[in-house]
């Protein structure tokens, strides 16, 4: 019979629903990328030299941050199945989940500022990115700093993410049954 805390519910169904939307919103901010920017005029504006905007890091940012945004969803697809599945390697695998997107986040939105902030674009321009860079970074660390100490203390991921034996399984390396 199980805990009274065992199962997906409480705030893990906010860690459920995050998952889920992960791929979502990573794959449609993939394609806005393409269509704004990679499959336009601003992408030789932006990556040709001796143009007004050019960057020499805008390219392997963007392609790099691209890369990135692929393994993200990869990896929150592999959260989603460890989840569903309560494997017990999920919450270590959900820290570093959360951590790594965190540094990420954090390092994208320096290096985005950074390149934008020696382009010749208007004031309002920047502070428009910059905004939405920070508050992807902010979103990233509250996140991590508000699940992170979670999957490391709930009482409900500790009864939910248990390793599960049969009692009539062998034991593994001696074939004697229990």
């Amino acid at each position: 019979m199980g805990s009274k805390h065992e199962g997906i519910a409480g705030w893990l169904i906010l860690i459920v629903v995050g998952l889920l939307f992960v791929p979502i919103i990573r794959l449609y901010a993939l394609y806005q990328s393409y269509v704004t920017v990679y499959d336009t005029p601003a992408w030789s504006m932006l990556t040709e030299p001796g143009n007004p905007m050019y960057h020499a890091w805008f390219a392997p940012t963007f392609f790099v941050g691209a890369a990135v945004d692929y393994g993200i969803v990869v990896l929150s697809i592999v959260a989603l199945w460890l989840l569903f599945n309560r494997s017990p390697s999920f919450p270590k695998y959900m820290i570093y989940f959360l951590v790594g997107v965190t540094v990420y986040s954090i390092a994208d939105g320096f290096i985005t500022n950074w390149i934008f902030s020696s382009l010749p674009i208007s004031e309002e321009m920047l502070a428009y990115i910059k905004t939405q860079t920070y508050r992807q970074q902010i979103g990233s660390l509250v996140s991590c700093l508000v699940l992170v100490p979670y999957l490391l203390k709930s009482k409900r991921v500790k009864a939910t993410f248990v390793k599960r034996t049969s009692f009539n399984q062998p034991l593994s390396g001696g074939g004697i049954s229990v």
